[in-house]
């Protein structure tokens, strides 16, 4: 009876479990704390104590006082959406975001009478500037094809 293929069994199966031990020993010493528990509850005591230590901040600094603006508007651009509002008069805008395949240029965030940005891509430039008429913003735009 020929012994060699009992022998390659014996010897795949103690070397699958050397690589196996070794392998767990070596994610144990890697990945100390990754099956650890991560998040544990909070009493009712610790939430209490710490809302009761906890301060507002404000949602709106642009302004000495930290008051946010009256009213916000958002717009819509073949360039990307701009959210603006108006404080005091003046324009602010409060986010931007570009549509695919542009990119932000020279923000001008305010506060200021006027408040603008660019969009960019390739071959286009769209301007938008954003004025207060009393409390309500106002957007106006302006697009550049980019020569070659």
């Amino acid at each position: 009876m020929n012994r060699r293929p009992q022998l390659a069994v014996l010897g795949w199966v103690v070397v699958a479990g050397l690589t196996t031990v070794i392998s767990t020993w070596a994610v144990s010493l890697l990945g100390e704390g990754l099956s650890d528990r991560v998040v544990s509850p909070v009493s009712r005591a610790d939430v209490a104590r710490a809302l009761a230590t906890a301060t507002a901040a404000p949602r709106w600094s642009a302004t000495p006082g930290g008051t946010p603006p009256a009213r916000a508007r958002a717009f819509t651009t073949d360039g990307g959406s701009v959210v603006a509002a108006c404080d005091g008069g003046r324009a602010v805008l409060l986010s931007w975001s570009p549509a695919q395949g542009y990119a932000v240029d020279d923000v001008a965030a305010g506060p200021a009478a006027a408040a603008s940005l660019e969009f960019e891509s390739d071959t286009r430039t769209v301007k938008v500037s954003v004025a207060c008429k009393g409390d309500i913003p106002e957007m106006s735009v302006t697009q550049e094809r980019e020569s070659d």
